[in-house]
């Protein structure tokens, strides 16, 4: 008899001893999964309605994976900045609902490719040794119903996608007044060809509304991609680009085209300048167009491959943006190769003042501007 009553008191001892949990409701199973519609398998958001009012005095146990944003009904309520398990009393968060408190009250969770087994949502009595010390951001209750809750959006994803669809309307009218420049200009077969080094190619005068029109377009597409960089790589030198309203990115962007156009102007002058000093009036020209046409494909490409990205999230924006950064300054690098392999053997010049000509109108600047944008 005494063996018994001492085990019952071991028992009672270790169950006072552990952690209490009991668990009322497990929401888990009745997690509603909205699927993305370019991701197979990744859910942007799930939801699932949570009822507040019964057990009062009960806990509500929420494990959420990193970045995860957390809202109750349109109300932002938890930013996870890593995997976190937080355990808040059911009145709580009553009151953070407020005014919108109803029978059953929708719980929205929003992260890339979240998955909903790894969010926990459960309501019980748990002890306080099941509270995570992850942090987490929980906004404070408003103190004014009537005032929304401040929140700061940029307008830059808005501007760049009409920008860009602006760009191509000017693609598309530049094609219907000058199809026959566009199409020697854009036609990737040109490189390797080298029709601007030929007597009969139709790309010989550059002060030409034609060639000035092309060049403030493929300049408005460049200086856009240049801002898109500021933004996703926050460049406090040159945020200021990024920063407004619409009216303001849009006049920045129209502003920066125009300087860039006009550094473009300077270029080709740069050019014949030392075209006179190095005996090559007749190739400055063709080297000026040459260039401008691994410049205009490279550029229109990246903008293609930028916004389907930037459409779908297939990949990071930064790495997609940096990355393309990279492969533009290596490809007008092999370009530039591509130019003095093509007028050495069309140019009668010693490759010696040919290739100082190059490194001096090209590789110099190149390296200049690569080394203030890349940093």
């Amino acid at each position: 008899m005494a063996q018994r009553i001492v085990a019952v008191l071991w028992v009672l001892m270790i169950g006072c001893g552990g952690a209490f949990s009991q668990v009322l409701e497990n929401y888990g199973p009745k997690i509603l999964e909205n699927y993305s519609a370019t991701r197979i398998g990744a859910y942007d958001q799930i939801e699932v309605m949570v009822d507040l009012r019964s057990f009062p005095k009960s806990d509500l146990k929420v494990g959420l994976p990193e970045g995860a944003v957390v809202f109750w009904e349109d109300r932002l309520w938890i930013m996870a900045k890593s995997d976190t398990t937080i355990v808040l009393p059911v009145t709580l968060v009553s009151e953070f609902v407020g005014e919108k408190l109803a029978s059953e009250n929708k719980l929205t969770i929003i992260s890339p490719e979240i998955n909903p087994g790894a969010v926990i949502l459960q309501k019980g009595y748990f002890s306080n040794e099941e509270q995570a010390a992850a942090p987490v951001l929980i906004m404070p209750r408003k103190v004014d119903p009537l005032q929304p809750e401040p929140r700061i959006k940029s307008a830059f994803p808005d501007f760049f996608f009409v920008a860009l669809v602006s760009v191509l309307l000017l693609v598309a009218i530049y094609k219907l007044i000058y199809p026959f420049v566009l199409g020697m200009i854009i036609t990737p077969t040109s490189v390797v060809s080298a029709e601007d080094f030929s007597e009969s190619t139709g790309l010989q005068k550059f002060f030409s509304l034609d060639v000035i029109f092309f060049l403030l377009i493929i300049n408005m597409a460049a200086f856009l991609l240049l801002m898109l960089l500021v933004d996703v790589t926050d460049r406090e030198s040159l945020l200021f680009m990024v920063r407004g309203d619409l009216n303001q990115l849009f006049l920045y962007w129209l502003l920066g085209s125009l300087v860039m156009t006009g550094l473009g102007v300077l270029k080709f002058s740069f050019l014949q300048a030392f075209g006179f000093l190095f005996e090559l009036k007749k190739i400055v020209v063709p080297h000026f167009f040459y260039l401008l046409r691994i410049i205009s494909i490279t550029i229109f490409v990246i903008a293609f491959v930028v916004a389907v990205i930037h459409l779908n999230n297939f990949i990071d924006l930064e790495i997609t943006v940096q990355y393309s950064l990279y492969a533009f300054f290596w490809i007008y690098l092999v370009g530039v190769f591509l130019l003095y392999w093509i007028m050495s053997n069309r140019v009668p010049f010693k490759n010696y003042h040919l290739f100082v000509y190059i490194c001096t109108t090209e590789l110099v600047p190149l390296l200049a501007i690569s080394k203030i944008v890349i940093g």
